[in-house]
């Protein structure tokens, strides 16, 4: 694929993204009163985590996982991302790490590769799946977030 077919793929599968994540309820969203509200606002940040297949990457298996807020961002974010296995029916993690943000870090103000959390573990053959969970704090409140991505067989 030429370098203008793969930009031209991205900003398609960017704008599929878009309109599919934007207000359908699909994506797990943890919500929070309070806060500083802005002029008129209810004052609730929303916060939403997207889990990535795993992917292969310098011979490794990578699960990856990118947040966003709403602004002005949430006081924390706490976000585990888990590299799993599906081991007979049971799914075991191989890799996880737990990553912290908040205020204008979790928001579009940064770049999606800023809010982007990975983990990773050595080739091997198998079923693997990406499993986000996380806790969204503001004002004294804290919500959980939970997701998971679909499977991948066989990354390397």
């Amino acid at each position: 694929m030429t370098l203008r077919n793969t930009v031209i793929a991205f900003f398609l599968i960017l704008a599929a993204i878009v309109v599919t994540k934007t207000g359908t309820g699909d994506t797990p969203r943890a919500t929070s009163g309070g806060g500083s509200g802005g002029s008129g606002g209810s004052g609730r940040v929303v916060c939403s985590v997207s889990p990535q297949r795993p992917a292969e990457k310098d011979n490794r298996i990578v699960a990856a996982a990118q947040f966003r807020c709403d602004s002005p961002g949430p006081d924390g974010l706490t976000i585990t991302v888990h590299l799993q296995r599906n081991d007979g029916g049971t799914w075991t993690t191989l890799a996880k790490e737990t990553f912290v943000s908040n205020s204008v870090s979790t928001t579009r103000e940064e770049s999606a590769a800023a809010r982007t959390r990975r983990v990773s573990a050595a080739c091997a053959a198998g079923t693997f799946r990406t499993l986000v969970e996380g806790t969204l704090f503001d004002a004294k409140r804290s919500s959980p977030l939970s997701q998971t991505s679909g499977e991948r067989k066989n990354p390397c």
